[in-house]
Order: C-alpha cells, then structure tokens, then sequence
C-alpha cells in the first residue's frame, strides 16, 4: 500500500527519527507546543471530511455512468461510458484516497482515543471506518484490510476475502456501538464532530442503519451463513435512523473555502443528465425531477440543483434508506407483510420531502406513491418496484449499483461500446479494476487479473 505525506503515522516516525540523538539534546530539544501525535479532537473532522468527499465523488460518478444516472460526454468520463475504467486514473485516485486518507487517519484516532479512554471518538471512528471499509470492499472485492492500516511497516498487505471483510464491518459497527453507550468522564467531541455534533444517540442510530446496509448487501448469500440477511436487516432497521432529520451527512458551506466537490465536477460538464433517467421522471411527474437535473440554456444540465450546488450535503447514510431496506426485507422473510406497503410509503415520502424541502404537497406525494410504488403481494413484482423506487431516491450514490447486482433491478440496457477485452460482453459492469499500484508493487495482489464482469463473492448465487 502506498502512504501520503498527510498520514499522520509517518509524520509521529519521522518525528522519532530526530530524537534519536543524546538524552540531552531529546530533553532540550522538546518544545510542548508541538505534539508528536495530533489529538483525535483534530483528526475527527479531517476523517469525516474526507469521507464524505469520496462518497460525492468520482467514485460515484462511475457507478452512476453505470447505473444511467448520467451520461460520460467528456474527459475520462468519455471512457467509463464505454466501461473502460483505466486502472491509472479514477480507479488508483479512489482507491488511494480511500486507504491513505480516511481509512489509515480513521485508524490512528482510534487507536489514540482507545489509549486515553476517549470512547466516544473510538466509537465514531470505528463507525466511520467501516461505512469506508463497506464502500471500498463493495466497490472491488477481496481488499487489504487485516494488514492495511499499518503506516509504512507492510507495503505488501493480503487481500482478505469478502466474506471476511463484511464480518470485519459488522464487529467494527458492534464495536462502535458499545462505544458510543460507554458513560465517561473523559474527551468527548462537541463541534469539532461535523456530522452529528457529538450526540451519541445519533451515531448509535446511524450505525444501526449501517448495520442494516450491509446485511443486505449479502441478500444472495443466505445459503451459506449462519443467519438470514433479511432478518438482520430488518432487525438492524428498527433500531436505526427514524427522522431525515438525523440523516449521517456532511452539509458543506461550513467554511468559505469548502464548498460541495461534486459542484465543481458538474461545473466541467464531463457528464450530463441520462436521458433514460430523465424521461422516467418526467413521464411519472416526479416531484424530484427539478431538483435532480434542469435545462440551462436549452441544455440539460447537473449543476446547481440539490446535490450540484456549493453548500449540497454528502448522504452517508438516510432514514429514506433505511426505510427501504425495511421494506425489502420485510418481503423478503414475507411477501405478504403489509407493514411492507407502510415502510416503502415512508420512504418514498421522506425522500421526497427531503430533495424537495418539503415543498410538495401531501396529496401529490399519495399521488405519486399509489400510482408508482404500489405493491401486490407478488414477490418479483414487489422487489423490482421497491428497488426502482429506491434508484429513484439514491441518486448520486453507489448504493444502486450494488442493488442492481444484487437484484438486477431497476432493468437497464447496457450502453453501446462497452464490450471488450476489460468487459466481455458488453453488460453493465460488476466491480471496479483494481488499481495499477497495487498490481505493480503488491506481491500478494490477486494472481488472476479480474475483467469488470468477474463476480466478487457476494455477487455469486
């Protein structure tokens, strides 16, 4: 793995280097005014920052090429229209950014926090490192992770195996949780947390609903666990976020010189609305549709809208999500369970108010909601109409691209140009290319190069 000059590790090593001299000149030379190792109160909203800012961008912008959210008109998004995903560009920028920032910062506050009993910075760290953890492994597969976030020391960490990596997230959140429920006396975070401002009930909830994702992330793989996806997502659910209003986001704007990355991207117009996606919205008179996308100068365009403008916020995780795992599971233990109906309701409706502003009426909400999102109490009609729903609502987030290649839901007709030697035959595809640093300078990275079509582990029936 490769380390940047910002990781906080190396800098405390290079630190130790210096003071390797006389005991005398180590005594004369310490000044209390520089610590060796930054407290987690300055690391805590550098790691959120941080990720948030990979949630909103280029990550999702391939996955929403995929997921015909937008069209690649330019640049390298002109590429992954095609999927062709150049394993030197956006793929190697994400995965970087991902383990030298976040990830390895997420770590280290832990570890400082665990040392002086600080439990809730522990607790957010440990909830916040396996949201990144769940992007990364959802994205690529077998990742490092056991021997990852260990500074410099192991520039040849192994590649864990998913099945692995989802029990990883699951005790990390555990983890957070007892965390966040431990009564202290010590360090707690107050403004210096962006996210939720340091109210432990919040992230106890947040995790809950992380929880939820990522059991039903494995919605294929019931077969062969001990439990049923289903049944922890729902349980994990109803435990979880129960307003919009406590949503795990990162509302940029909080400062002149930070505004939303994903304003300045649609600035460029390296990509453009989907016209697919588009006319689904007009066609069902979505109350959404003028804030997802609008004409400006007679072209089509993202920016400026709900998710474009400078001060949009980062969606890590929302009560509509929520509220639609509820509903997909409750389906999925019984086809037949009528709080089915009330979850997807709800979701819909928190969604759509929350985009919105609460501009739109109730009545147009009941509208749209018996017209589009009705269900009969058949199985595959139901799962396609949740899903389709869901897509709707997760715009701009690579959460639809995993329910696609769990459920094949919503159905798309994959882009023209796509089939070749990265991506043989021509479908939408199934994971990122693992990046060019790690198949030059990792001894332990696979000995099979995947194609874009391989299917990762819980991607198999």
């Amino acid at each position: 793995m490769n380390t940047k000059s910002f990781l906080i590790k190396s800098v405390v090593a290079l630190s130790a280097v210096f003071m390797l001299g006389s005991c005398e000149l180590e005594e004369a030379n310490v000044n209390p005014n520089r610590p060796t190792e930054v407290p987690p109160a300055v690391m805590l909203p550098y790691g959120q920052e941080r990720l948030a800012r990979l949630n909103i961008g280029t990550t999702q912008v391939m996955a929403g090429i995929f997921m015909q959210y937008y069209d690649g008109v330019d640049n390298h998004p002109v590429q992954v229209q095609q999927y062709i995903l150049n394993e030197a560009l956006y793929v190697d920028w994400n995965w970087n950014d991902y383990y030298d920032g976040p990830m390895i910062n997420l770590q280290v506050m832990i570890e400082l926090a665990e040392k002086e009993g600080s439990y809730y910075y522990a607790g957010i760290g440990k909830i916040l490192l396996a949201n990144a953890l769940g992007n990364v492994t959802s994205l690529y597969g077998d990742v490092p992770y056991s021997e990852a976030l260990d500074g410099s020391t192991n520039k040849n960490p192994v590649y864990d195996p998913q099945k692995q990596l989802y029990e990883n997230i699951q005790s990390l959140l555990d983890e957070g949780i007892a965390d966040m429920e431990t009564e202290y006396q010590g360090k707690k975070p107050g403004a210096d947390d962006l996210m939720y401002g340091g109210e432990a009930a919040k992230w106890i909830n947040a995790a809950w609903a992380l929880k939820a994702r990522y059991y039903m992330h494995l919605s294929k793989k019931g077969s062969e666990l001990n439990y049923n996806p289903a049944e922890k997502a729902l349980e994990s659910s109803l435990k979880a976020i129960t307003s919009s209003d406590d949503d795990l986001q990162l509302t940029y704007g909080y400062s002149a010189s930070e505004y939303n990355p994903f304003y300045s991207y649609t600035l460029l117009n390296y990509i453009l609305p989907n016209a697919g996606f588009t006319n689904m919205l007009l066609l069902t008179n979505d109350p959404r549709r003028n804030f997802y996308y609008r004409k400006k100068f007679g072209e089509a365009t993202l920016n400026g809208l709900y998710y474009t403008s400078t001060t949009s916020p980062s969606l890590l995780m929302t009560y509509h999500e929520v509220k639609f795992i509820e509903a997909e599971s409750r389906i999925r233990i019984n086809p037949a369970d009528p709080l089915a109906q009330e979850a997807l309701n709800e979701a819909v409706k928190s969604n759509i108010n929350k985009i919105t502003g609460g501009t739109t009426t109730e009545e147009a909400i009941n509208n749209y909601i018996t017209a589009n999102a009705a269900l009969n109490g058949d199985f595959n009609h139901d799962l396609e109409t949740i899903i389709k729903q869901k897509y709707i609502a997760m715009f701009c987030s690579i959460e639809s691209w995993t329910d696609y290649r769990r459920t094949g839901f919503p159905q798309l007709t994959p882009n023209v140009g796509g089939d070749h030697n990265q991506n043989p035959g021509g479908a939408i595809p199934r994971r990122f290319a693992y990046p060019q640093t790690e198949r030059l300078y990792n001894k332990n990275f696979p000995s099979v190069l995947p194609t874009l079509q391989d299917r990762f582990w819980w991607d198999q029936e």
